[in-house]
């Protein structure tokens, strides 16, 4: 009977598996190297014309991984509980990951960053810490695009305040990741062998990134020069990105 449980379990977990791999391809755009050592690195980009596309495929990766999280809370894709609520979190820690090393890529017109020690960083936290330290203005900025209802063409951008991932809460969920990601010690285990999966705090974790990704700009190295980057067009479901710059104001 165990066998047969044994057998069952491991087709459950293929078919989640299979399910993922079909809806989510691995980009590794931010390291195309191969897995020997003293393979040749590509080199981070430095003009913003080539961080756009790398920094969009960097978002649709994000995508894919928000899409694995909804199925999964969302009981598209049968799995036990408990490995449903650790494969959430799994994918929100990638998450915060790539969100880093997205934000590594956007800001490559900024000298600092082309050192060894960045070039290796692969730690979210650090990532974030090093960045706030060299340039506090680094994190994306979330806004709503107001759009005109006949022509459909984008009117200006208003500011969301609330409601989005911080800076301080992107640190935190990381963090937290990393507890529900390991069994624990002996103690804990014994003290509360399986606790109860709480998939409503993933799917705030989850809205609260999108709020931030759905329309964001980012301040480039000159004042005023930003990315502005759509998470999901309306034509084809894809990110897209454009390099706007301030005009200065008519009114003297």
């Amino acid at each position: 009977m165990a066998a047969t449980s044994t057998y069952i379990y491991a087709g459950i977990l293929r078919e989640c598996l299979l399910s993922f791999l079909k809806t989510f391809t691995v980009s590794c755009v931010a390291r195309r190297t191969t897995c020997y050592t003293g393979a040749s690195m590509a080199k981070q980009p430095t003009d913003l014309r080539e961080i756009a596309p790398v920094y969009e495929r960097l978002i649709e990766e994000i995508k894919r991984r928000v899409d694995v999280i909804l199925r999964v809370v969302g009981n598209q894709v049968t799995l036990p509980k408990m490995v449903a609520f650790e494969l959430g979190y799994l994918q929100l820690r990638k998450i915060c990951e790539v969100f880093a090393l997205a934000c590594l890529c956007a800001h490559g017109d900024i000298p600092d960053v082309h050192t060894k020690q960045w070039q290796e960083e692969y730690d979210a936290s650090d990532i974030i810490k090093h960045f706030t330290r060299l340039n506090s203005d680094f994190y994306p900025l979330p806004g709503k695009q107001a759009c005109d209802p006949v022509t459909g063409r984008p009117l200006h951008v208003d500011r969301i305040s609330s409601g989005y991932l911080t800076k301080d809460e992107l640190l935190k969920l990381y963090g937290e990741c990393g507890n529900y990601l390991h069994r624990g010690n002996i103690r804990q285990l014994l003290t509360t062998w399986e606790p109860a999966p709480e998939f409503s705090e993933i799917e705030t974790w989850v809205k609260r990134i999108t709020t931030l990704l759905n329309h964001h700009q980012i301040q480039t190295g000159r004042p005023d020069i930003q990315l502005w980057v759509l998470m999901q067009s309306r034509e084809d479901g894809r990110v897209h990105s454009a390099i706007m710059q301030r005009q200065p104001s008519k009114n003297k």
